[in-house]
């Protein structure tokens, strides 16, 4: 995928553009240090990762507050604050990519900010979005971050190939409602969208 697919896929200002091309810059920069993403995938960046995190705003009305954890490389947090569709939160345990995200957030100027710590040892967040990108099944997801949401929130995890498997998996120990939506960037990959996570009894 190219700026200008981008741009037409999801109808997003210059602006958004001249900040993701300044954050592939930054991918690229960082990426012999840290290994943020597989080298394989800074070829199509705009695909598998803009691409990928972008669609995941058509889930959510814009201006609200995201929590996104394990950020990592800043899939898809980042990509959210970069096209102004709400405050994002970062979470990650990494010091060294706390430092990325932080330097990212800066060069970019966007509405985000991060913390450096485990989601499962933080405080209570009271998020209207709760996401997370290739970081864990979606029952450890849910142990991670049940308490991050308030009541009338959205859980929206990307997921591949097994997301059947992993919502098999999490339906044993957890209640929740969900849809599922079909990803824009791979026909076998599905989106959870989740509500009201609560650990059997």
């Amino acid at each position: 995928m190219t700026p200008a697919e981008f741009r037409a896929a999801f109808n997003v200002p210059r602006g958004t553009i001249d900040r993701l091309t300044r954050y592939a810059a930054l991918l690229a920069a960082w990426q012999a240090d840290l290994n943020l993403v597989s080298s394989s995938t800074l070829a199509d960046v705009w695909g598998r990762h803009f691409a990928d995190s972008a669609q995941l705003a058509r889930l959510a009305a814009p201006g609200l507050a995201w929590l996104d954890v394990g950020a990592g490389a800043g899939f898809p947090g980042l990509v959210i604050a970069a096209m102004d569709h709400g405050q994002v939160t970062l979470v990650e345990s990494i010091g060294k990519k706390v430092r990325f995200l932080e330097a990212a957030i800066a060069e970019l100027g966007l509405s985000a900010r991060v913390i450096h710590a485990r989601a499962e040892a933080l405080a209570p967040q009271r998020a209207d979005v709760v996401t997370a990108r290739a970081v864990a099944p979606l029952s450890r997801l849910f142990d991670w971050t049940a308490r991050h949401g308030h009541a009338s929130a959205r859980w929206i995890f990307p997921k591949g190939r097994s997301w059947k498997e992993e919502l098999a998996d999490a339906a044993r120990t957890w209640d929740f409602a969900c849809e599922t939506v079909p990803s824009m960037t791979d026909p076998d990959a599905r989106i959870i969208v989740a509500q009201r996570p609560e650990r059997r009894r």
